[in-house]
């Protein structure tokens, strides 16, 4: 199939890994692939063979993403478009109602902030949920269950599943993430109140920090306080990774939700989930399912704080033996459900699915779009909601 897939930005975060990892696997299954976004280094990540479009995407030049993507569109004869996040959602909407293709959309974060045109909602051909627990707010929002699909994160399995080397004398544990305010936050805490008392039990202990962001200057500034007062260095910034999962062997706990989690699992190394606004559990066998719900958020925990974070990460040393065991365990147990190549062909079958069950004939539906006497470059007058 022809696939254009859209995402405003293509940084580092789990939406952006996303769909560069989704690019490459269709790719990589015959699929001719394109990419429409803003320039950033996921650029780097993407085949040869996928063609990436570079757009500097704004609500203020909606009818000008219009003419690119329609113009994109005609000349690659595109038979689906795939899109993230608000206001590439409803530019596919509107561009794939004018050219008469289907649409699907990921619904990646807030579901009423990427489904918030009510214009979109209406024309979504078919939707992804990545978790369980936002399934009824997006059928809310479409108003139809029969256009919701659960399909969680793809990520790449490990090449080698070997058993990790744990030093009982030292501990590495990882923050990825991307860097926005949310984060910054939280990293600062952790940094100033956390770190420096974990580093009075266990002296030998690492902080390393993936990511890239907005937020990454006065990140760099707290990281470097940090550094100056526990005396040694103990925090590692590692910045913008290429590849998140060179990281992992190295990693004794990883802090994260979502994407970072699940790579976290699939590589065997414990996981403590904590967001900015959610302290969850160290995930074992026995709260999978229940984490799994929100995506390795724990919906029912309070926000985190300095005393309560310390705690969990003390009773994982205390612990360690036990948690390594259950990573490992869980390491089989998520391996299937979120293999990337398993993922890419459900979501193959959900563009099959939509295009036969609504009839499409796409390249008789392209040759009239093409020809016809109101299929001009022109941007599209359809209505656009007055709040985006």
């Amino acid at each position: 199939m022809r696939v254009l897939l859209l995402i405003k930005r293509f940084q580092y975060g789990g939406a952006e890994n996303y769909v560069s990892e989704l690019a490459n696997a269709l790719a990589d299954a015959g699929h001719s692939v394109w990419v429409m976004s803003m320039a950033g280094n996921q650029q780097l990540r993407l085949r040869p063979a996928v063609q990436h479009i570079a757009v500097d995407f704004s609500d203020l030049k909606i009818p000008f993403h219009l003419y690119r993507l329609i113009k994109l569109i005609k000349a690659e004869k595109i038979e689906v478009i795939h899109a993230h996040q608000r206001l590439p959602i409803l530019l596919g909407t509107i561009a794939a109602k004018w050219m008469k293709i289907l649409v699907v959309a990921t619904i990646h974060g807030s579901v009423l902030t990427d489904l918030r045109s009510d214009y979109a909602r209406r024309n979504i051909d078919k939707a992804i949920a990545i978790r369980e627990s936002c399934i009824s707010c997006i059928t809310n929002c479409l108003g139809s269950p029969g256009k919701v699909v659960l399909i969680p994160n793809g990520v790449h399995m490990p090449a080698v599943c070997v058993d990790r080397f744990v030093d009982p004398g030292s501990f590495s544990i990882y923050y990825i993430s991307r860097m926005d305010r949310h984060h910054t936050r939280l990293l600062a805490m952790i940094l100033t109140e956390v770190w420096p008392r974990l580093l009075e039990k266990y002296p030998r202990s690492h902080l390393h920090v993936v990511g890239d962001g907005f937020c990454l200057p006065s990140i760099t500034r707290v990281l470097k306080q940090a550094n100056f007062s526990s005396l040694c260095k103990t925090v590692h910034f590692e910045g913008y990774a290429r590849e998140v999962g060179d990281h992992y062997p190295g990693a004794d706990l990883v802090m994260g939700v979502g994407r970072v989690a699940i790579e976290s699992l699939i590589h065997g190394v414990p996981l403590l989930s904590v967001k900015h606004n959610h302290l969850g559990p160290i995930v074992t066998v026995r709260n999978l399912k229940r984490m799994q719900y929100a995506n390795f958020v724990d919906l029912e925990a309070s926000a985190p704080d300095a005393h309560h974070l310390l705690e969990k990460l003390i009773s994982f040393l205390e612990h360690r033996i036990f948690y390594e065991n259950e990573a490992k365990i869980l390491q089989q147990r998520v391996s299937q459900e979120y293999n990337l190549n398993n993922v890419a062909e459900r979501i193959v079958a959900v563009y099959r699915e939509v295009t036969d069950s609504q009839g499409f004939q796409n390249l008789e539906g392209l040759k009239i779009a093409t020809t016809g006497s109101s299929a001009s470059l022109s941007p599209p007058t359809l209505p656009v909601p007055s709040h985006f």
